[in-house]
């Protein structure tokens, strides 16, 4: 089993319909086929696409879902619009569809959603009545906490908007440390997506074009131990201004972390250490409160883990 087994199985939800990689959805689909089908697939998650291009999913994903009593399933996360009746419908009728492995295996069993009041999230409950998985996506701000508080209350999950194609959708550290930790205080599951291909905080590209400007970037690996420090620290005590500065450091440090020995790590910052010990306690209770990421690349993330000797 690889050392980060804990830290990056079914990690990466694969969004690569949408920017920067903006593939067309044969394309993604094909591609994501090929993810499932190669040594590295333990660490892919499911197929992101919007609820409006199931249909269009169903007729080009065909040739490539599986088939027979044994299938395993393809799994889907939608992206609701702003009609749920409509979404609903179709969701529903994708998965009574699909769910004869004759027409090729596959299930929606999670729909993503973004929210902007409390009347918002009290909607999404029609998802949950109806057994998804609900994502809530709170936009980072003085609204945050407030909407995080609706999330909870109607047993719902959150999810973080971490970069963008623009550098004015990056958030700060303070405030992805500031969501972090108000997620677990609340007992809430997240998500995260965008921005988040790379292993390491650090400047990157924000898309692939040859004049791209670079802006700092949250690494994957940063946000998930960082989460592992929040959700470690207890409900109670989550929300003290030491452990947010520690997951605030963690999400910030561009330097990489020292693998030692089995699962051994040493991530050491401009201030001293962050992480010392096991990697395991710290990748399980990253992944308890952040549950994956969506990423429009699965080839570059995984690459980078494996750069970082976190697979080989």
């Amino acid at each position: 089993m690889p050392r980060a087994h804990a830290l990056l199985a079914r990690l990466f939800d694969y969004a690569g319909v949408f920017a920067p990689a903006s593939l067309p959805l044969e394309q993604a689909i094909a591609r994501y086929a090929g993810y499932r089908a190669g040594s590295d697939a333990w660490m892919l998650g499911r197929f992101i696409v919007p609820a409006a291009q199931l249909d269009a999913f169903s007729a080009a994903a065909r040739p490539h879902l599986p088939r027979g009593a044994v299938a395993k399933c393809w799994r889907l996360s939608v992206l609701g619009g702003v009609d749920p009746q409509t979404d609903v419908a179709q969701v529903s009728s994708f998965n009574r569809r699909h769910a004869d492995s004759s027409d090729g295996a596959a299930i929606v069993d999670t729909v993503e959603l973004k929210v902007t009041s409390v009347d918002d999230v009290r909607a999404a409950r029609v998802w949950a009545s109806r057994g998804f998985e609900v994502f809530c996506e709170c936009p980072v701000g003085d609204a945050m906490e407030g909407l995080l508080d609706a999330v909870a209350r109607f047993g719902l999950h959150a999810k973080l908007r971490a970069g963008g194609t623009t550098a004015d959708t990056v958030p700060s550290a303070a405030a992805v440390a500031q969501f972090l930790s108000a997620s677990m205080a609340r007992g809430i599951v997240s998500k995260a997506t965008a921005g988040l291909h790379h292993a390491l905080t650090g400047a990157y590209p924000l898309t692939d074009a040859c004049d791209s400007v670079r802006t700092p970037m949250f690494g994957y690996l940063n946000l998930v131990l960082a989460a592992g420090i929040a959700e470690g620290a207890g409900r109670a005590a989550v929300q003290s201004g030491d452990v947010i500065a520690t997951v605030e450091r963690l999400l910030s440090v561009t330097e990489p972390p020292r693998l030692a020995g089995h699962s051994v790590i040493d991530w050491h910052g401009a201030h001293g250490p962050i992480i010392e010990g096991p990697l395991e306690p710290f990748a399980v209770s990253g992944r308890a409160l952040v549950r994956s990421i969506g990423s429009c690349s699965f080839d570059q993330p995984v690459a980078e883990a494996r750069a970082l000797g976190l697979v080989s």
